[in-house]
Order: structure tokens, then sequence, then C-alpha cells
């Protein structure tokens, strides 16, 4: 006895055909012209962001330490080492930029802004696409380049109507490049890395291996922090590929090393921030308490931060099962995934998911989280791996490197991210200037220059003039301090080590205005002056940071 074989529905058999077909059309397509396709489309969806969302002319908002980076970058272009409370990277990158711009960041925003959207945009969607063909397949790099592009804007449907502004104002403009902060920059590093630790694991030489290193290492000068993403190429090549272990650090070395000499000469010694000293003779619990610290990391954090998800996204619990279930694809599919995407996912995720400052409330989480969204989309990609059938397909191995081309790439990388950045850190003289040339202001290092000011006492009235600030990159407005001058205005730090000068700017904020004068009554005694030069993506007076400082003019009052 038989029994006839079990067939699909004619439609299910259609839909398969025409499913088929499509993918041999899309195959059939050169890479190049599909890549083009998206870059294009990318480029437009910055743009409808850039025009929609609230800013002040190249000014968005942005929630980082862009300002220590860029007078750091001032302070390097005018031969002075700044204090080196953040990494070096960006400072140096910007440097050029920083000597043709000047003091003010606002002026440096257009190069900033082009640079991130025109050149490394596109360079972090081609890192996408090339780890997922490396891994899985061609058709699904062109899956999660797409959703590299879409997702984002995705996220407008996804939230709630109260963290609507909070999304798309105050996370996205610095999730697609349009602000100066560095975690951006230091994110698409990451992905350059990563894209080429999947190459060195098929190459049979060292130069994708080193050239891996180099990437890497540029991420961590940008971001310190970036070094919890070590864990990652560690693991993905003690287990698939030992040998690539040795030339990957070989190209991180020289960024260490140069991140040491900048912390040590910037700061006096090697830490992330100079330490205050321990008095010994307190007792050993004074000594224990400086070594344990303020606890920054906690489990409850964690969950702290899930409750807001589920309270801000009504799609919470798609958010949390998304790389759980991109995970367990991975680890059945293509093993090689779950090393890499896997593990950089699980370590941002164990160290800044827990980090007490890293809030969904004020939208700081999605920055500070920044470096893991890549890892965190292609885990969502990886979801499809679980339907019936679908089977890892990636490409023949990389052709090894050998060319002159890519010896000439690897070589200009290593002078551009290795040895330029270690000559001018060790050449550059400290700062030692006693707060004329920068000093700190409301947690942040801005550079000191001058805009004209002067003040003049008729009566018990004293007038305040300068010249008024034209910017390119948006419009500014201004800050006037003031203080009694029977005490300096600028504290310099004392140092038990050669530093830089860490000169701090103690004045009052007496008010702020669009104007290019002010007359003010401080009463008897003689005064000191300064006026901040001031901007924020919103163009309010009553908020932002002052990016420039002029240096001070004392006037008396009889």
């Amino acid at each position: 006895m038989s029994s006839p074989a079990a067939s699909l529905p004619a439609p299910l058999v259609a839909a398969g055909d025409r499913i088929r077909r499509a993918q041999q059309i899309v195959l059939s397509i050169r890479p190049a012209y599909v890549l083009g396709g998206l870059i294009l489309t990318q480029w437009l969806g910055v743009l409808a962001l850039a025009l929609s969302v609230r800013h002040n002319g190249w000014l968005y908002y942005a929630g980082g330490d862009q300002l220590w980076h860029y007078s750091g970058a001032y302070l390097l272009a005018h031969g002075h080492l700044p204090p080196s409370y953040v990494g070096y990277g960006w400072s140096v990158l910007l440097a050029p930029l920083a000597a043709v711009a000047g003091p003010n960041l606002v002026s440096a925003l257009p190069g900033i802004v082009l640079l991130n959207t025109l050149i490394l945009l596109p360079v972090a969607l081609f890192c996408v696409y090339d780890i997922c063909v490396r891994v899985v397949g061609r058709l699904f790099g062109y899956f999660a380049a797409g959703l590299w592009i879409a997702l984002p804007y995705l996220g407008i449907l996804f939230v709630e109507p109260g963290y609507h502004q909070k999304y798309t104002e105050l996370t996205l403009p610095q999730l697609v490049g349009l602000t100066s902060v560095p975690d951006f920059p230091a994110m698409v590093a990451l992905l350059a890395a990563a894209a080429l630790c999947v190459r060195a694991l098929d190459a049979r030489t060292w130069h994708y291996a080193a050239a891996a290193g180099i990437a890497t290492g540029a991420s961590i000068a940008m971001k310190p922090s970036n070094t919890i993403w070590l864990v990652t190429p560690f693991v993905l090549f003690f287990v698939e590929r030992r040998r690539a272990l040795l030339p990957y650090a070989a190209g991180l070395a020289p960024a260490l090393l140069t991140l040491a000499l900048w912390k040590y000469r910037g700061l006096g010694e090697l830490a992330a921030t100079p330490a205050e000293p321990v008095r010994v003779a307190a007792g050993v619990t004074d000594l224990f308490n400086r070594i344990n610290g303020t606890e920054l990391n906690t489990w409850g954090h964690l969950r702290e931060v899930l409750d807001s998800l589920r309270e801000h996204f009504w799609v919470a619990r798609v958010m949390e099962w998304l790389p759980v279930a991109g995970s367990i694809a991975f680890l059945l599919r293509a093993r090689r995934g779950f090393l890499l995407v896997g593990t950089w996912f699980i370590a941002y995720l164990l160290t800044k998911g827990t980090y007490l400052p890293a809030s969904v409330e004020d939208a700081s989480f999605w920055r500070i989280m920044m470096p893991a969204f890549p890892a965190f989309l292609i885990l969502a990609a990886s979801v499809v791996l679980l339907a019936p059938g679908v089977r890892a397909r990636p490409p023949e191995p990389a052709p090894a490197p050998r060319s002159r081309r890519f010896a000439i790439a690897l070589g200009t990388a290593a002078v551009a991210f290795m040895i330029v950045p270690l000559a001018v850190i060790a050449a550059t003289p400290r700062l030692h200037d006693a707060g004329h040339q920068a000093v700190r202001f409301g947690d942040n290092l801005i550079p000191v220059a001058p805009v004209g000011l002067q003040a003049a006492a008729k009566g018990n009235a004293v007038t305040v003039s300068w010249h008024s600030q034209r910017p390119t990159g948006s419009s500014v407005f201004y800050r006037l301090l003031r203080m009694r001058s029977s005490a300096d205005d600028v504290s310099c730090a004392g140092k038990s080590a050669p530093a830089s000068d860490d000169c701090e700017l103690f004045m009052d904020s007496v008010t702020a205005t669009v104007a290019a004068d002010v007359v003010d009554h401080p009463g008897r005694g003689t005064w000191t002056y300064r006026v901040g030069v001031a901007a924020n993506w919103l163009n309010d007076p009553s908020l932002g940071d002052v990016y420039v400082v002029s240096p001070p003019v004392r006037v008396t009052v009889p």
C-alpha cells in the first residue's frame, strides 16, 4: 500500500518561485550599484531629519564632551598640550580644522557634520554590509544594510508620545552624525575594526588583523571607554584563529602607548582623572574608601533601564527579545557571528547598561550605548535566520591583501593613526600659561580668545561692550561674567608632577543677551568682567554652554 506524496498549495509554490526569481535578480546586480543606492537613500534620510528637527544652523543637540575635544584640538593646533581628561584621537583629528576655524566650535560645525555624514556614515553602512556578507551571505548583507538605514527612523513609530521629542531631537541627530561629539566617529571605527576582524579569519596573512588593531586603537583614542570592546576580538580570535591575536595586538599597541603618554603628559599620571592624595595617616578606612570610590555600576540600574524602556516604547518587549533571538540564530547558523556580534553587545550591555549615569529619561543612555548599536542592529537582522530552511551562505574567503594598493592604505592608516598622534603628543609643549589660553568653566574646557571687550564706568553704571560675533555654524549669544577684583578669577590647581595647567574660572553669570553691549550696576568697588560666547541647538539664551570666553577687563566704580 502506498500514499500519494504531500505537496504544497499552489499559491505557496508560486510565491516561493517569485521569491527565488527576485533573489536571482538582486544577486545579479553588482554590489556597488546596490550599495550606491543605499548610500543615496541614507543621505536623503539624514537630510530629511536635519531639516525637520529643531536646530540652530549647523548646531544640533549634543550631550557629550565635545567642547573638551574641540578645545583640545584648538590648543594642539596652536602648540599647547591641554589637560588630558578625555581621549586624544578626536582632538588630533580636528586640529587642522581648528587651526582654520578658530577657537569657537560653532565655526567648525559645518566641517565636522559634513565629515560625519558624507564620509563616516557611508563607511559605517559598508562595514555593516561587509560583516553580514562574510558571516551569512550577500542577501543578508543587503538586508542588514537596509535595516541600518531604516531602524533609527522606525524608532519614531515605536516611541510613546511623551518621549517623541527626546528621541527625535536629542537622540537621532547624534546617531546619524549631525553633532560634534566623538561618540559617532568612535562607533564607526569600531565597525571598521569588526569588519576587518571577520576578514582576518579567512585571510592567511597578518594584514587584516593588524588593520583591525589600528581601527580599534583609533576608536579607543577617541573614546577610551571603548576598551570594553577588546573582549570581542579576543574571544573571536581565540576560538577561530589564534594566529591573528599577535598582529592584532601589534596594530593596537601604538594607540594604547599614545593614550598612556597623552594621559601622563597632560595630567601628570596614568589615570582617567588626577587623583586627590590619600591621607594614609587617617587610617586604613580612608585608604579603603579611596580605592573603592563611588559605586557607578549596579544591577539594579539595569532593571531601571528596562523599566524605562517599557514606559517610553510600546515595543519594549520586542526590543528586549531581538538580541536574545539574534544570538540564538547566530549560534545555530553562524557561530562566528555570535562570537563577534554577540560578545560585542553583551560586553556593552553589562558595563554600560549598569552604568548609573546612563539614563533613558534624559536620553543619555542612547549616546553611552552608541558603540553597541551596530551589534544590536545585526542581532536584530539575524532573527530571519531562525526561519526554517534559511542557512548561512557566506562568500568565498577574502583574498589575501598583498596588493600594492592595500599596502599603501595600511601604511597610510599606520601613519595617520599611530605615528602622527604619537609624534604630536610627544613633541607638543604642555599648556603653561595660568589660564590665558584656556580655562575650565561649567564643566567644560573652553578657549580664551579676544572679542574686543571694553568696560567703562559712568556714575554707578558700567557699560560693557564687545565685538559682535557671527560664526558660520549657527547663531550665538553672550553671557556677561563678573566678580569682585579682590580675588583672582582663575585658579590653577597645584601639581605634584609635571602636567598641563588645569585652570578653573570662577565668575558669576550676570545676564545673557544677543546684543553686543550691556549696562551693569554692580555697586562700588573694582570689578572684573569677561564675556562668554555661547550657543545651543534651540538658540535660547537661557540655555546652552559657553564656547569661548574673553580675557578679563577691570573697571572701578567710585
